[in-house]
């Protein structure tokens, strides 16, 4: 056993040790390391894909500042400077948008907890949704009494991003919910857009995911949003899913109930 442990390095984590029938403690060792061993190649292996396709992602971008700025430079007669200048900006925030949000996953991965404190769930929702820009309006209804404990920032961050992507989705309104179901905080967003296949619920919560509707109407973002939203309910002890919806994408966050104070 101690060789073979000596043989499995960070970059071949596939060995496994030999399990000695029985059930004594040797056997019982050998079983929980080689339990261990699966969840750290499991891990490993979506930390080499992420690193795969963040790489790519910015890869994109910086491709085309480069290309921009090389024309510029090598068809200064052809090229108008001023017009590659004003390009340039978008390709700026779009990285921007993706470092920040890389960030954030980072943070929400790092096992340090967030500042937690008590927070009327209906009450944030009013708040955030009542300085919306003109565009697609939102109808809310909250009931009283919904309280959840957690990241004030964090929590933000989510409706943020449900409501975005609602708006941006939506044909002529989108409906908030808050209400308490079976202990359970729940929010709801409903957009009356083309919904979402059934085949691509959870596929839109992987990172970097991007339908093509979605990248032709929002050109810039970062593909992060919804998998952060989700992190962040999975942190707060919730879930975030795609449920049924007789018209368009209905999001739902679910969280612990607490008491209010």
């Amino acid at each position: 056993m101690r060789r073979q442990m000596s043989a499995i390095t960070a970059g071949d984590l596939s060995l496994r040790l030999p399990t000695p029938a029985g059930r004594d403690e040797i056997a019982r060792l050998a079983r929980t390391v080689n339990q261990t061993l699966t969840m750290l190649e499991e891990a490993m292996s979506k930390q080499r894909r992420f690193t795969s396709t963040t790489s790519h992602e910015l890869r994109t971008p910086l491709a085309g500042l480069r290309v921009q700025l090389e024309e510029a430079l090598t068809y200064p007669g052809d090229v108008d400077p001023q017009e590659s200048i004003r390009a340039a900006p978008a390709a700026t925030d779009r990285l921007k948008t993706i470092v920040n949000d890389l960030l954030l996953m980072a943070r929400l991965h790092s096992g340090q907890p967030a500042l937690s404190e008590p927070i009327d769930l209906g009450a944030l929702v009013t708040e955030e949704t009542a300085p919306r820009t003109p565009g697609v309006p939102v109808r809310i209804r909250v009931l009283p009494g919904v309280w959840v404990h957690g990241s004030r920032i964090q929590l933000i961050r989510v409706l943020d991003n449900l409501l975005a992507n609602a708006r941006r989705h939506a044909h002529s309104l989108v409906e908030m919910v808050v209400e308490p179901v079976s202990g359970q905080a729940v929010v709801s967003v409903s957009d009356d857009g083309a919904g979402i296949a059934d085949a691509d619920r959870e596929r839109v919560f992987e990172r970097f995911t991007r339908l093509a509707d979605a990248r032709r109407r929002d050109p810039g973002g970062s593909g992060l949003g919804l998998a952060i939203s989700r992190d962040i309910a999975h942190a707060h002890h919730g879930s975030l899913r795609v449920e049924d919806s007789p018209q368009g994408a209905r999001f739902v966050l679910r969280l612990p109930l607490t008491e209010s104070h």
